[in-house]
């Protein structure tokens, strides 16, 4: 009888003991997992891939909806014209020790950037040629380490990206306030670095457009794709912030520059936009 309370006693240890181990190893699984969410979320976003030595680059989005596999990547078809690495991306991941990985259907790592030195996010190519990336906007990095876990915030070249704070001096005068009035008419539609794209918007003054908006609409002709998919449809002034609504309900907003013109909040990824009155 005693051997066998002993045998009892010994495999209710084993059993106790598998159970205890269970429970970490479930422990560690929700906290890895609450990890990887988080490095998700922080590297979401648009992002500026540039070729090393040259002027070829690409603003990519990195949207955080996907799979452990892979979350999906969306570019402009410029993109793969103009980085031929491109063709094959498919999606992205976002590694341990804050690299960035875009990769191909099948999961092959095609570029996997990992922050240097310099505190640079750099990747090699096939060829060994350099390649950057960099968030489309500034306050992206901020983001990031505000949100990104722990063990991210201690790789060496982390802590190097993120913005130096602005003196006080430095800062920019508050915007004029934009009276709604002035707004209606004709506006030239740019893309990056001003480039008019030939297409232009009209900005009604007094016809309804969606969502209790004025009537907007794109005139005949419009070669830029982007543009035409968007199908803008009506426009709304909003805490001095222009809404620009497309056809299916969804919106951009455009903050005023002190030239006059306007331009896409960056946080809103997708290509550079902006509009120019004619």
């Amino acid at each position: 009888m005693q051997g066998r309370a002993g045998q009892f006693g010994g495999r209710w240890r084993i059993v106790a003991a598998a159970a205890i181990g269970a429970a970490a190893l479930t422990t560690a699984d929700a906290g890895a997992a609450t990890d990887r969410r988080l490095q998700i979320e922080a590297a979401a976003g648009a992002w500026d891939i540039v070729l090393e030595d040259s002027t070829r680059r690409c603003r990519i989005t990195l949207r955080p909806e996907g799979t452990a596999g892979a979350h999906v990547l969306a570019m402009p078809a410029g993109c793969r014209r103009a980085l031929p690495i491109l063709v094959d991306a498919q999606g992205w991941r976002a590694e341990d020790q804050m690299r960035l990985a875009l990769v191909a259907r099948d999961g092959a790592s095609l570029l996997d950037f990992a922050p240097d030195a310099q505190g640079r996010f750099l990747a090699r190519g096939p060829e060994g040629e350099a390649y950057t990336i960099t968030p489309a906007d500034p306050t992206h990095r901020a983001r990031m380490t505000q949100s990104a876990p722990p063990f991210m915030q201690q790789t060496p070249g982390f802590q190097t990206v993120q913005p130096r704070p602005v003196a006080p001096a430095a800062a920019a005068a508050p915007a004029a306030p934009v009276n709604p009035a002035t707004l209606p008419g004709r506006y030239a539609v740019l893309r990056e670095d001003g480039r008019d794209t030939g297409c232009m918007i009209t900005l009604e003054d007094k016809a309804k457009g969606p969502k209790g908006s004025t009537k907007a609409f794109l005139a005949p002709a419009c070669r830029d794709q982007g543009i035409v998919i968007f199908d803008p449809a009506g426009w709304h002034l909003d805490k001095g912030r222009l809404m620009l609504f497309a056809r299916k309900g969804h919106f951009t907003l455009f903050d005023r520059q002190p030239d006059g013109a306007w331009l896409k909040d960056p946080k809103q990824g997708g290509k550079p936009l902006g509009l120019r009155r004619i």
